[in-house]
């Protein structure tokens, strides 16, 4: 049945001609009962079941046509949605930043992370900023949460910046409420810890800030809060974990301190002493 369905719509003409031919010859050599028995006939036998066959087809197709446009329109809209709630979610950081940004009065140049180590652990990111925006080494990158690490390279138009959960970084800290310092370690990149001699005044809940020591951050900003104290096994020193406040897995625009480093400054003086000697 179907082939003689395809037959005809591609030779529509033809066959179109030899069966009104057929039909009419029929009819014409036919008694008036006869006709009218055979134009019932060919009415319920072929034209009917002809034409049914025919508006099914076109309405399916339709209906496949429609079915068509709708996934279509559902996926545009789909993409819509996502790319506004995306807009919205960017809003809010940048929303988070300005805030920030508004709380400093340092000089803060707006970064956003244009690509990460690929790796289970990211270690270093790199930004899009560098020397043409005034971005140097061993300045400190911040977010609205704490710190995030520092640059250790600067080319043009971007920098890699080494995360504080690199097991290589050292950072010194201190504890806000007792004012007690300590350097900030992690072995693994996921847990982080300082030692404290064992009569230091530090508690679970205190936080961590940044002392300022080592000349690269500023003194006061915010690194996490103690989750522990480990059981004193060492006589001279504990163990104190540090809930870092930053997530690194989810690190995109991020603030550059364009502030010097202490060692830019002091190395001046430390060559004007050579000299001297």
């Amino acid at each position: 049945m179907h082939w003689i369905i395809r037959f005809f719509t591609s030779h529509r003409n033809i066959t179109s001609f030899l069966l009104l031919s057929f039909i009419s010859l029929w009819m014409m050599s036919s008694t008036p009962a006869k006709q009218e028995k055979i134009a019932r006939m060919l009415s319920f036998s072929i034209f009917y079941p002809f034409q049914f066959y025919i508006s099914q087809t076109a309405r399916i197709k339709n209906i496949f046509s429609e079915n068509r446009k709708l996934k279509e329109d559902n996926a545009a809209q789909a993409a819509a949605i996502s790319l506004l709630r995306e807009q919205a979610l960017e809003s809010a950081r940048l929303e988070e930043l300005l805030k920030l940004r508004s709380n400093y009065t340092y000089d803060l140049q707006v970064a956003r992370v244009v690509a990460r180590e690929p790796s289970s652990i990211s270690r270093s990111i790199i930004i899009n900023v560098g020397k043409e925006n005034g971005v140097a080494a061993y300045m400190p990158v911040i977010m609205s949460l704490g710190v995030v690490g520092k640059v250790i390279l600067a080319l043009p138009h971007m920098a890699l910046v080494q995360l504080l959960n690199d097991p290589s970084n050292r950072t010194s800290v201190l504890d806000q409420r007792s004012r007690e310092v300590g350097i900030l370690e992690t072995e693994n990149g996921e847990d982080y810890f300082i030692r404290y001699r064992t009569h230091a005044d530090v508690v679970a809940g205190d936080t961590i800030v940044t002392s300022g020591l080592g000349g690269v951050y500023l003194k006061g900003l915010t690194v996490g809060a103690i989750s522990r104290v480990a059981a004193n096994q060492d006589p001279l020193f504990k163990k104190v974990f540090v809930a870092i406040s930053v997530d690194f897995n989810r690190l995109e625009d991020v603030f550059v301190i364009r502030v010097k480093s202490q060692w830019t400054s002091f190395r001046s003086e430390l060559d004007s002493l050579e000299r001297q000697r």
